[in-house]
């Protein structure tokens, strides 16, 4: 493995995907050397020149070979008198990092919370049960311990509901084609789950909140070795992919102290340090906000908004870990917008503007204001570039199937499916097109 020579600690990022290109910015425009990790030096955050990429074949796989690429990297830069700082930036990543941090201690500096702590954020069934018990808000869940229980739940939880699986299997995936189904009506719970059930058991059922995706916020922070909060942020997503159930394609900081310190009062009680996030939605019900996710010990999607905003998250991760003083963080600017090029512009035409929520002239105005991109950066131009690239030839796909399909979206549906089963499915799936939705997503 060849290395350039490093006279300070370089910065190791974990995956180039939109996370990592964040975190490699923020830290390469600081001056600070960045080493980045992945499997796919072809997508469009590996284009970045802000990093030396290392092709780690076995990324995406983890295990024990990952770690014996990573501690091959280490040792190089012990022959250079250099530790690197790990900033991993995705849960696969997070979690090998996390259970063989004894093999990557003496090699790297590592910025995590106990073991147990991490395994709640990657453990989302635990980490709502913890929730439950420290009366943390919650929309009303339930577990499918039982073949049984869902008498019980169909009789307890409220309409609309999400059915979900604790953590997607093969299985799931190659049958499904979504994450998470959403049930309108008892019965309709009952049928899904009879269908569900043999796929996946340990299911998670969780009353739906109603509210439009400006409702879904953060709170963000980095806790030091005390608990002590360096920095603290606050934003909201706009708009999301897929609409209603996925990751912030627009988003905006906000001004929002008591939503900051909501997520750090979260963070603490469970015992996390270093990089966490809390994202929460507002019920429409009663007003209140609740807690959808959290996320702890790496970054999370828009994460460079925050540093636009003025807070260079990933550099006080840096230099906390190194022990080096670290300049008390002060009001931030709000009303910064994130954009997510690719994933934007899909969202926007499958869902706003199929289902009238978005005009052309309301889309172009919804970017009013000081902006930053998942890619497009005038001093670091290839990896927008390299995705707009991806835009174009999704484009002529599209429009291909647009010529040789008479209803294109029903690439959804698989035909080796019986006919009733897919018209459940289609029925209780938020995340399809306007033209096959048969709930309501609002």
């Amino acid at each position: 493995m060849t290395l350039p020579r490093y006279d300070q600690p370089p910065a190791v990022v974990l995956g180039l995907g939109q996370n990592g290109l964040g975190t490699v910015r923020a830290l390469g425009r600081v001056g600070i050397p960045v080493i980045g990790v992945d499997d796919d030096l072809t997508q469009p955050g590996a284009q970045t020149r802000y990093c030396h990429k290392v092709l780690a074949k076995d990324f995406t796989k983890g295990g024990p070979a990952l770690v014996e690429q990573l501690v091959e990297l280490g040792v190089e830069l012990e022959r250079q008198g250099q530790k690197g700082v790990i900033l991993p930036s995705g849960d696969l990543n997070i979690q090998l990092v996390s259970e063989e941090r004894e093999q990557l201690e003496p090699y790297f500096h590592l910025s995590l919370p106990s073991k147990e702590v991490l395994r709640l954020f990657l453990d989302k069934k635990s980490f709502y049960k913890l929730a439950i018990e420290r009366g943390f808000p919650l929309p009303r869940t339930y577990f499918t311990d039982g073949e049984h229980d869902i008498e019980q739940i169909a009789r307890e939880i409220e309409c609309p509901c999400l059915i979900k699986p604790f953590q997607p299997n093969a299985t799931w995936r190659q049958t499904f084609d979504t994450r998470l189904f959403l049930a309108d009506s008892r019965d309709l719970l009952r049928k899904l789950y009879d269908l569900i059930y043999p796929v996946h058991q340990d299911l998670i059922i969780q009353e739906y909140m109603p509210g439009d995706d400006d409702q879904v916020c953060w709170g963000v922070t980095y806790l030091d070795a005390n608990q002590k909060p360096l920095a603290r942020w606050a934003g909201r997503k706009i708009r999301q992919y897929p609409r209603g159930f996925g990751t912030a394609t627009l988003a905006e900081s906000l001004d929002d102290p008591e939503l900051a310190q909501m997520a750090i009062d979260i963070l603490t009680a469970v015992g996390h340090r270093g990089y966490g996030v809390v994202e929460f939605k507002r019920d429409r019900r009663d007003g209140k906000r609740k807690i959808t996710e959290a996320t702890g010990g790496r970054t999370w999607f828009p994460h460079s908004i925050v540093t636009r905003s003025g807070i260079n998250l990933p550099y006080i991760w840096y230099r906390d870990v190194l022990g080096l003083p670290i300049e008390p963080q002060g009001a931030y600017e709000v009303g910064i917008k994130w954009i997510h090029e690719e994933r934007d512009l899909k969202t926007v035409q499958l869902y706003f503007l199929p289902e009238g929520r978005l005009t052309y002239w309301s889309w172009l105005q919804s970017y009013r204001g000081k902006r930053t991109y998942a890619y497009a950066a005038w001093d670091d131009p290839k990896p927008f570039l390299t995705s707009m690239g991806r835009v174009l030839k999704a484009g002529r796909k599209r429009l291909q199937r647009l010529f040789t399909t008479r209803e294109p979206e029903k690439v959804r549906a698989r035909e080796s499916r019986p006919k009733h089963l897919q018209e459940i499915l289609l029925a209780a799936d938020p995340t399809v097109g306007h033209g096959l939705r048969r709930v309501t997503v609002d």
